[in-house]
């Protein structure tokens, strides 16, 4: 009897100490990497602290957690002042409710406000693939960048609490160590107070309702403007747009997140064609780098789109300059079912992939690699900004017409590019799988080709012609 009493204290024990713990810790921020930057935590506790410092000491002290309701059980939050740059935090979470501490735990914070250099990830779309989105979220956890950028749709209904759950457990290694700036997705939207509530996001200076689904960071020489794509029409948001690209003309780098794209050959094509005259005209006119969105899960890289100049066909390179053009990024690969593609004349490259993205920016340049769910690499690219007379090699991009388009069993290849040589045409199915190769000699600037697509299944293609290290994509369907 003695035994069975025993046996039923140790477990009864055990259950406690299962409930009362401390889970889901994340970071935030109300104002950039260095400046507002917070950790919450959920707990069963009801007056949690964290004690902290640069050393394992703590040497900083020991703080009450802001407490309030979660979804469930209890949200805390820390804010902490101002932080050093470049150097690891140490902490430890007091659970109130059994008084125990947990591990040592670290955070690595990112460069000084004013840097030249810092990195961040892109991806989004973890919706209902809790195995993926850990898959993703450890690989994208190994890369150790300054920031996260989440471009919407972290669940698939932002009102169930046990989707918050899932997310947030697999996702856990990751989210404890890295500070992510969320963009509002249609998923998210289903609840928007859940949303809101669970993530510290800086606050733009309209002073309108919900307000933090739209923000904009200062951090270097880059602003990042997350705006919301479920109210595009809402001109508070178009206003307070312009007049933060307008306060940020002379940044060096300027960064877009939103969850639906413009420019896609995934179902969600042309929801936000209405937009053209506002949004992105804009990003056109104010000199916008980089858009990044999910919404379509897969990856796919927009050629140079500058409609100031043309709303048909590519500009030659990326970059903000009046001649040059948008670079789009839909990155909605962290976990959601891959969707079906089409095509279309302004996608330089696409992958059928759950993927994230890195980012690594310097005072010329913003990179990209783009990595699947097994770590491999998928595709890379570089917006460049050095001064013409030092460039020793600047990525351009020359047009090619495939007709017709979709083809049967031929189809012409019309090129025109200054380089002569030997021309690689390769064909890449959906998945990047090359399908054939085949050469030719380009002996002028036009280049006509008449390709056999009769052994091609109905599909979707890339189109690569290589010459030398210069290598430009259409994308061909095959009925």
């Amino acid at each position: 009897m003695k035994k069975i009493i025993y046996l039923c204290v140790l477990f009864f024990s055990f259950q406690s100490q299962v409930v009362a713990q401390i889970n889901h810790i994340r970071w935030g921020t109300s104002k950039n990497p260095l400046e507002g930057l917070t950790i919450t935590w959920q707990s069963t506790g009801t007056t949690d602290m964290i004690k902290w410092g640069y050393s394992s000491t703590f040497e900083q002290g020991t703080f009450p957690g802001v407490g309030r309701p979660g979804y469930s059980d209890t949200f805390y939050d820390y804010k902490f002042p101002n932080l050093n740059a470049n150097t690891t935090l140490y902490y430890q979470l007091l659970n109130s409710q059994n008084s125990t501490w947990t591990p040592t735990k670290t955070f690595n914070t990112a460069p000084q406000i004013n840097t030249a250099n810092f990195s961040f990830i892109a991806t989004g779309d973890s919706r209902g693939g809790a195995i993926v989105w850990q898959a993703i979220s450890d690989l994208a956890n190994l890369q150790q960048t300054d920031l996260t950028i989440f471009n919407g749709d972290i669940v698939s209904d932002a009102g169930i609490a046990s989707q918050w759950d899932d997310w947030f457990d697999a996702g856990a290694s990751f989210l404890e160590k890295n500070l992510v700036l969320h963009a509002l997705g249609n998923h998210d939207a289903l609840s928007i107070p859940n949303y809101l509530n669970n993530f510290e996001l800086p606050k733009s200076s309209s002073g309108v309702d919900g307000a933090e689904l739209y923000y904009a960071v200062n951090y270097g020489e880059a602003v990042i403007i997350s705006l919301d794509s479920e109210i595009p029409e809402d001109t508070d948001q178009y206003n307070w747009l312009i007049a933060t690209l307008q306060a940020n003309q002379n940044k060096r780098w300027k960064i877009i997140s939103f969850h639906k794209p413009f420019y896609t050959i995934g179902p969600h094509i042309g929801e936000m064609d209405n937009y053209y005259t506002t949004w992105w005209k804009a990003f056109d006119d104010y000199g916008v780098d980089l858009i990044l969105n999910g919404h379509d899960h897969m990856y796919e890289r927009a050629k140079p789109i500058n409609r100031n100049i043309s709303t048909t066909s590519p500009v030659p390179v990326y970059g903000s300059g009046p001649s040059e053009g948008k670079c789009q990024i839909v990155c909605g690969g962290a976990g959601a079912g891959l969707t079906n593609l089409s095509s279309g004349w302004y996608i330089e490259s696409f992958l059928r992939s759950h993927n994230f993205c890195k980012f690594e920016v310097t005072h010329n340049t913003l990179c990209g690699n783009v990595y699947d769910e097994t770590n491999l690499l998928i595709d890379s690219f570089c917006i460049d900004k050095t001064p013409l007379a030092t460039v020793t090699q600047k990525t351009n991009f020359n047009p090619i017409v495939l007709a017709p388009n979709p083809a049967i069993d031929t189809f012409r290849i019309e090129y025109n590019s200054i380089n002569l040589g030997e021309l690689i045409i390769s064909v890449f199915d959906m998945n990047g799988k090359l399908i054939n190769t085949k050469k030719s000699q380009k002996k002028g600037l036009e280049f006509s080709y008449k390709y056999d697509a009769s052994q091609l299944q109905s599909g979707v293609y890339t189109v690569e012609l290589q010459m030398g290290s210069q290598k430009d994509h259409a994308l061909l369907i095959k009925k």
